[in-house]
């Protein structure tokens, strides 16, 4: 089975609204949108979900086929996992069904790339949910990186205050980055002791 994939490009959508009629009418909407301070690009996008094509897809015979056989046998896997792929491989034009992770989730990268309309809704349903967790995750590491940093500032600076010979003082140091090689040797930031 061959199924048609295809996004309208800006020459396509310049065209197909030009034949329309409701070119100068677009323009008029994406410089209203430019005036109100959204971006250039933003403003383009926005105004071209004013005005998808007629029958809801672009007028274009030359899109490219794609073999969907590979999909065959894939097992399915997690909307959000789905999502996320598709949110990494939206405008990767040279993706194909064999790189899916599941049927599903070339489905729904298909239904993304269809229109704009399509797009904005594939954003407002994942985006947060597809950027949130990676970002949570960074901050918790972040976080933990300065708690762990902060004890090692302690003890050293609690551990040099509290002897005063310049010897004890290198033998603390040397005590304590002994402590964070073996550390950094056990990947679980637990001391090798």
């Amino acid at each position: 089975m061959i199924r048609i994939v295809h996004r309208e490009s800006k020459a396509e959508l310049t065209d197909r609204l030009r034949r329309e009629g409701h070119w100068d009418v677009f323009v008029k909407r994406r410089e209203e949108l430019k005036a109100e301070g959204v971006p250039a690009k933003h403003a383009w996008f926005e105004a071209a979900v004013e005005y998808p094509p007629q029958n809801g897809k672009p007028a274009n015979d030359s899109a490219p086929k794609v073999d969907l056989t590979p999909l065959k046998g894939k097992p399915a896997v997690p909307v959000l996992e789905a999502a996320t792929w598709v949110f990494e491989y939206l405008d990767c034009d040279w993706t194909m069904p064999a790189d899916a992770p599941s049927a599903g989730a070339w489905s729904l990268l298909s239904w993304a790339r269809s229109s704009m309309v399509a797009r904005m809704a594939f954003y407002k349903m994942f985006g947060t949910k597809v950027i949130s967790p990676p970002q949570e995750a960074a901050r918790k590491a972040e976080n933990n990186a300065d708690v762990h940093e902060r004890e090692l500032e302690r003890r050293l600076f609690g551990e040099l205050d509290a002897e005063s010979d310049t010897g004890a003082d290198e033998e603390i140091l040397s005590r304590l980055f002994g402590e964070l090689r073996d550390q950094a040797g056990n990947g679980d930031g637990k001391s090798g002791k």
